[in-house]
């Protein structure tokens, strides 16, 4: 009960401070940008389209988030309710990667018509999302400010991420393919009709991996920050 009571606390502030209208409105301006690209490649666009939310703004709109509830010293209420660090990482991962599963189904059923496996959609994004989400919560609870948080984050980030767009030029490596980004990507490319080179079961396993090890950074990276900033 408390975990749901913390969970539905952080869908309110994000909706509160226009997450959610953001994602709406980016969806819909990614769906008429997929619209007006010609019919041959579409699907590889609406991949990279749909991938690109999880993964690039998933870990960059969450250092944003810990930016305002640090400015608005809502972390001091963690040790008040009484909520773990756990239940506050869980909390955020659900959260934001709910809305990113959101915005790929706008994105995939208003610019493929709906020519997609759901499915397949409904495993990747959210894992990738949250994947994403953990990642960029363990860099930005180092973050002084947006700018420093920017300053941080963009080169972490494209390291994570932006090696994994040479698999649509044809581009393959060993040590990109274990990319969670890559993993995400080729997933994606499936969900879409596209070849995605290896089984759905054996990259969605890959993704899953990356669960775990991002979830215990995300945790041990946001306690550390407490106990520093004196919270807990």
């Amino acid at each position: 009960m408390r975990f749901l009571r913390i969970l539905f606390t952080d869908v309110r502030y994000q909706f509160k401070y226009g997450f959610y209208f953001l994602y709406l409105v980016m969806s819909l301006v990614y769906t008429g940008i997929l619209l007006l690209v010609p019919a041959a490649v579409r699907r590889e666009a609406a991949a990279v389209i749909i991938w690109s939310d999880p993964a690039a703004l998933g870990f960059i709109f969450i250092g944003g988030i810990l930016l305002l509830e640090k400015g608005e010293g809502l972390h001091s209420y963690i040790a008040i309710m009484p909520a773990t660090t756990v239940e506050y990482v869980l909390a955020k991962m659900l959260s934001l990667s709910a809305i990113s599963l959101l915005a790929g189904l706008i994105i995939a059923t208003l610019g493929l018509k709906g020519q997609v496996d759901y499915m397949l959609l409904a495993v990747a994004l959210p894992v990738g999302a949250s994947i994403f989400t953990l990642l960029g919560l363990a860099v930005g609870v180092a973050a002084r400010s947006v700018n420093h948080y920017l300053v941080i984050g963009i080169p972490i980030g494209f390291l994570l991420i932006g090696p994994s767009l040479a698999i649509m030029f044809g581009v393959s490596h060993p040590l990109l393919e274990v990319l969670p980004s890559t993993l995400l990507l080729r997933l994606l490319l499936g969900a879409v009709g596209l070849e995605m080179r290896y089984g759905a079961a054996v990259l969605a396993s890959g993704l899953l991996l990356w669960l775990l090890p991002a979830f215990w950074l995300a945790n041990r990276r946001f306690a550390g920050y407490l106990q520093k900033a004196g919270v807990v």
